[in-house]
């Protein structure tokens, strides 16, 4: 009886303290999260109105770093090429005067030709998807000087659909899957068009914000981990006052 009785008070201290460590440590990941967070979102503003980079060679992509460079403005000196594909997407700054629904479309990838003859991916910009089948404008013709936004893509997901190739349709913005599909040997990052001009497919797409919740779930979970301990407490007090009379 007495080995039964000293189980039954263990068991609830053990589990409450098995889910205090829990919720103590998923409430000290989301503090690490919110420095990050807010490290990044700094970092981006301070990019965002940086002097452009000019980068007109191979040598200059390899320079590249995704540390350093990432969401950082440049200037592309080359050409573009007459191949595109395009990037199935939703957007978050849908451009004024759309329907809610065309948040959803494509974004359309080129490659664009620098000085020397190495290729980079360029996005030039979305178009919503009643659109696609209306002929988009060709790129200028010739040497430009073509603003854009330097940017690694995330990886493919777990959810992502599988590509389609054979219709020039991707479902994630991978430099070298593309490139591949273009026989082209593209670094890994892209330049994202950077001026939004009004005809399709419209560039300026990049974004410089998102979304940063990381303090109010570190609250929650911290939260849980106060009402827990309070919760416990009071077993244990009635818990003791019922053997005390025992």
């Amino acid at each position: 009886m007495a080995f039964g009785h000293s189980l039954r008070s263990f068991f609830p201290s053990f589990l409450t303290l098995a889910m205090l460590t829990v919720l103590l440590g998923l409430g000290a990941w989301q503090v690490e999260r919110l420095a990050w967070k807010e490290d990044l979102l700094e970092r981006m503003a301070e990019r965002r109105t940086a002097p452009p980079l000019t980068l007109a060679s191979a040598a200059d992509i390899a320079g590249l770093q995704q540390a350093a460079h990432d969401f950082y403005p440049a200037v592309l000196q080359g050409r573009f090429g007459d191949r595109a594909v395009f990037w199935f997407t939703q957007i978050e700054n849908k451009p004024s005067g759309l329907d809610r629904w065309d948040a959803a479309g494509y974004h359309m990838l080129v490659p664009f030709f620098l000085t020397d003859g190495s290729a980079v991916l360029v996005d030039r910009g979305f178009i919503p998807a009643r659109l696609i089948d209306i002929p988009a404008p060709p790129p200028p013709q010739g040497d430009v000087a073509l603003a854009v936004i330097l940017r690694w893509p995330d990886g493919r997901g777990a959810f992502d659909n599988d590509d389609d190739a054979a219709r020039n349709l991707f479902y994630v913005r991978d430099p070298k899957v593309i490139g591949s599909h273009w026989r082209l040997d593209l670094p890994p990052v892209l330049g994202e068009a950077a001026l939004a001009n009004e005809a399709w497919p419209r560039g300026g797409q990049t974004r410089f914000s998102m979304p940063n919740n990381h303090l109010q779930y570190a609250v929650t979970w911290f939260g849980l981990a106060i009402v827990l301990v309070i919760v416990s407490g009071l077993w244990h007090i009635r818990h003791w006052k019922s053997q005390a009379k025992g």
